[in-house]
């Protein structure tokens, strides 16, 4: 396997994909540090210090960007959501299974349209839903101006995320919103390593139940990993 990588390298082509790749994905990493207009920082790290349910799976997808409400807050997960409506409106619409199925490159290009359409109304949605669900916690600037901005910051950041995808796919290494849900992940291993490494070593020293705690997690990650592949692979 290795020899193979170290094979391909020395193409060119490549690693002119690696790089480009590589470039594209450091872009996404800085976005997630740029909080969108009209947030109290102070407030903001009092609310999110400790994000969990649904808030934060969307925040270990997005990478951390939606604890610290950055543009990138809403990851990529209204362009996943239109593609599933979609799928669904597929299997119901007659004309709509027809460009699915026999449209070829253009009924592809179609539905990727109509996939984008539907993401950016599902954005605009979640960004308003979102102010309405944190705008109790006070970590918003009370001003329309600043409401509007963090708004379309927010819409914006997840349009400019499927473009980064369309830029990996078509001009990367290929499938460039599991890349990016990929690397948002693996962004917070670093944190989660050193909980672990928390829960074994605490402040009165080693600690056994700790450790077995830790191993279990390790253990059910690796399951869930192995029960996702499956299921995929089914």
């Amino acid at each position: 396997m290795f020899k193979t990588i170290k094979n391909a390298l020395k193409t060119p082509e490549v690693r002119k994909k690696l790089w480009y790749t590589l470039l594209l994905i450091i872009i996404f990493r800085l976005g997630c540090y740029i909080t969108v207009p009209g947030v109290n920082s102070i407030a903001l790290s009092e609310a999110m210090s400790s994000v969990d349910g649904v808030a934060g799976l969307i925040n270990m997808i997005s990478g951390g960007a939606f604890s610290r409400f950055s543009i990138f807050a809403m990851s990529i997960t209204p362009y996943i959501t239109a593609s599933i409506v979609v799928q669904l409106l597929a299997m119901i619409i007659p004309s709509l299974e027809r460009l699915t199925k026999e449209g070829g490159e253009e009924g592809r290009k179609k539905i990727d349209k109509y996939t984008k359409i539907i993401t950016i109304i599902l954005a605009l949605v979640e960004a308003i839903g979102l102010f309405l669900s944190y705008k109790s916690a006070g970590i918003f600037v009370n001003t329309e101006f600043l409401t509007g901005a963090l708004v379309v910051g927010l819409v914006g950041g997840t349009s400019l995320l499927m473009w980064l995808g369309d830029q990996i796919t078509s001009k990367g290494i290929g499938n460039g919103i599991s890349i990016i849900i990929f690397v948002g992940i693996v962004s917070g291993l670093p944190s989660f390593a050193t909980t672990l490494g928390g829960l074994i070593v605490t402040d009165n020293g080693f600690s056994t139940t700790g450790l077995l705690l830790a191993i279990g997690i390790i253990l059910g990650a690796i399951l869930l990993i192995a029960g996702v592949v499956f299921v995929q692979q089914a």
